[in-house]
């Protein structure tokens, strides 16, 4: 909107790159994905803005994980970056510095080595013509739909024959058996709300381990002066300590130790962090009645 001079308008807020796995290697976790993530936007940051506070503009990035069969990272660069436009952002060699920075960034994390790949699809070759791909691409629905068909009709199958015997043994059932059934099931239904107790309690404990690590990685990034791993770190204490009080259990006495955890970590890195923002002042307390 400043540039009064014309050229070409910009059609887009940011550009997106997708860095992912085969679903033949072993996922990594969460924090080998966090210092994946931090070594690829100081390749961006190195190739687009190097003159530039690395922790500034690694602030204007986004990454996002999609944990999935396949994971896969996806990073979104500004095209603008105070008041200029970042031109480089659309040349090949940025595309060339994330590949290098990808496979060196995940052997040095998850000792993936890119060269061991062996693609399972080998028949699709770079001139593999298009009227081919697509019936390669029809072949391979129609299998698909042939199985589910058969699937479907198992399952139907299945259900007709559940539903005679159920028809039988109803025919068959007097008073005693009913009362029998009636109380195997609020046996069940007991058994069900202990377990749900029980499983609601293990989901607390875990969302609060993870809580408990997200702090320590913020304050060893804190002490080692990782200003993009302390950023990232920081904002996942912010979240999980959000899960824990959305989480059914939260009560007055969790949120009472979790904030007695963020006070005891801020204390410890409060050397190194003046003139910041604590993370207590961006998790609320909630209202507690007398």
């Amino acid at each position: 909107m400043s540039n009064k001079k014309g050229g070409r308008k910009v059609e887009s807020y940011a550009q997106s790159f997708v860095l992912g796995l085969p679903d033949t290697v072993q996922k990594p976790t969460n924090e080998q994905w966090k210092k994946i993530s931090a070594d690829i936007i100081r390749a961006v940051h190195k190739h687009l803005k190097p003159d530039e506070p690395v922790n500034e503009f690694g602030r204007k990035c986004f990454s996002n994980l999609h944990d999935q069969e396949k994971p896969h990272m996806n990073l979104l660069v500004p095209r603008i970056y105070k008041g200029e436009r970042l031109d480089k952002l659309d040349k090949k060699g940025l595309i060339v510095a994330l590949k290098q920075e990808f496979n060196a960034s995940v052997m040095k994390h998850c000792n993936i080595n890119y060269e061991n790949y062996k693609p399972v699809n080998s028949s699709r070759g770079k001139r593999l013509e298009n009227w081919k791909l697509e019936q390669q691409r029809l072949r391979s629905e129609q299998e698909k739909s042939i199985k589910l068909k058969e699937e479907a009709a198992s399952a139907s199958q299945d259900a007709a024959s559940q539903i005679l015997v159920a028809q039988q043994i109803k025919r068959q059932s007097d008073t005693s058996r009913i009362a029998a059934q009636e109380a195997t099931a609020a046996a069940r239904m007991a058994k069900a709300d202990a377990d749900r107790s029980i499983s609601l309690l293990n989901e607390m404990k875990g969302l609060f381990t993870q809580f408990k690590t997200s702090l320590t990685e913020w304050i060893k990034s804190i002490k080692t002066d990782d200003p993009i791993m302390e950023e990232l770190n920081k904002v996942e204490v912010i979240e999980r300590a959000e899960n824990i009080q959305k989480h059914p259990t939260y009560d007055d006495e969790i949120e009472m130790v979790m904030f007695s955890s963020i006070e005891q970590a801020e204390i410890e890195a409060e050397p190194y962090t003046a003139g910041k923002k604590p993370i207590s002042s961006r998790v609320r307390r909630r209202m507690t009645l007398n």
